[in-house]
């Protein structure tokens, strides 16, 4: 009969493992004391790319970055003392080498005895609202007067983006034809091209509003800032020495950081588009654009700054405010959306503007490769 019984608790243990941990819906790793990966299940599996085989039995060097080891080390620590810490603001790495942002909840495993067995970590995706409101309290203070605002707003940028697809798609077709048609002038030629490449940069500013309208969840994965830079620099050469603006660079040598290039094209053309309409009219006007480490906050950074009139100081306070704006057509809601960008890549974006005036704008990335 005891065999019997120890059979069937033991039939029992596997059906409640298999529901509560292999096939739960939340996704959780279980590590042991030396914060080795032990077992994975499979809602973790999918949402981190991998495979069981891959990272069982490995180190958390698998799924977290180096340099996030000992912080995360220090969680663990905490959680063995207190026996659980929950919503713990972290990345973690996938397959693919790109991260994802977290909320973690790290629970001390203990046997009979009270001794540390290992940790469950129970993994819950963080929503963009979710991951810049940590840093942003003011987004709850707000949120009722203007929800209903931004909610109206992504579904008529959503509806827009609908509609302008199509007559970009004739514009499209049409350049190209022209441009492939034989024994045109070079004028008409260039004109074709330029048409074109605008064409084709208006195609993706709207596929970026319908993505951003349906989820505003970047991807992350490794890239070079400076890159990043040239492209955007490339978009708007040609305004630039239209309006007679000097351009700058001094691109340093930088580690690549984990980001979406897609976004960043956007968040940069923005900042660069900001710089050169501050500088409508004005002599000598230049824009620099820089890059580089900064050793001593541990981040990569990329500064445009212009020699324009400058902000004034009730300007800086509320230039990340949604439907802030001093342009007549301004919509207020650039900077506003860069700076959630850059709170989804788990940076961050600082505007200065010094008494003898110019205006500089710096993204700061923490999340090197």
């Amino acid at each position: 009969m005891t065999d019997k019984r120890e059979a069937g608790l033991t039939s029992l243990q596997h059906s409640l493992c298999n529901t509560l941990f292999v096939n739960a819906q939340e996704p959780m790793v279980v590590l042991g004391p030396a914060l080795d990966v032990l077992l994975v299940n499979r809602s973790a599996l999918k949402l981190l790319g991998w495979e069981e085989k891959d990272v069982a039995g490995r180190p958390l060097s698998a799924l977290v970055l180096g340099k996030d080891l000992k912080e995360f080390s220090d969680l663990a620590a905490l959680a063995a003392k207190n026996g659980v810490v929950r919503n713990y603001r972290f990345y973690v790495q996938t397959a693919s080498r790109s991260i994802v942002r977290l909320f973690l909840t790290v629970q001390a495993l203990n046997d009979e005895a009270g001794a540390l067995n290992g940790f469950c970590l129970y993994l819950s995706p963080v929503s963009p609202d979710e991951w810049s409101a940590l840093k942003d309290p003011h987004v709850f203070r707000n949120a009722a007067r203007k929800l209903g605002r931004l909610t109206s707003i992504g579904q008529l940028t959503s509806m827009f983006a609908h509609d302008i697809k199509n007559p970009l798609h004739v514009i499209l077709s049409t350049s190209e034809l022209l441009r492939a048609q034989e024994g045109q002038p070079d004028q008409v030629r260039s004109g074709a091209e330029l048409i074109e490449r605008n064409a084709r940069r208006a195609s993706k500013i709207v596929k970026t509003l319908l993505d951003f309208s349906r989820s505003g969840m970047c991807r992350l994965e490794p890239y070079d800032v400076n890159e990043a830079a040239e492209y955007s620099l490339g978009l708007i050469d040609s305004a630039l020495k239209a309006a007679k603006v000097r351009l700058d660079r001094d691109l340093g040598k930088t580690p690549k950081v984990f980001l979406d290039p897609h976004y960043m094209h956007s968040v940069i053309y923005n900042i660069l588009n900001n710089a050169a309409q501050a500088l409508a009219g004005a002599r000598d006007a230049a824009i620099r654009v820089g890059s580089g480490w900064s050793e001593a906050d541990g981040e990569v950074f990329l500064t445009v700054s212009d020699n324009g009139p400058g902000l004034e100081p009730a300007m800086l306070e509320n230039l990340f405010q949604p439907f802030f704006t001093t342009k007549e057509n301004g919509t207020g809601l650039g900077l506003y959306l860069a700076r959630q960008i850059m709170d989804e890549h788990g940076g961050r974006i600082t505007v200065s503007s010094p008494p003898g005036g110019g205006t500089s704008v710096s993204l700061r990335f923490r999340k090197t490769v």
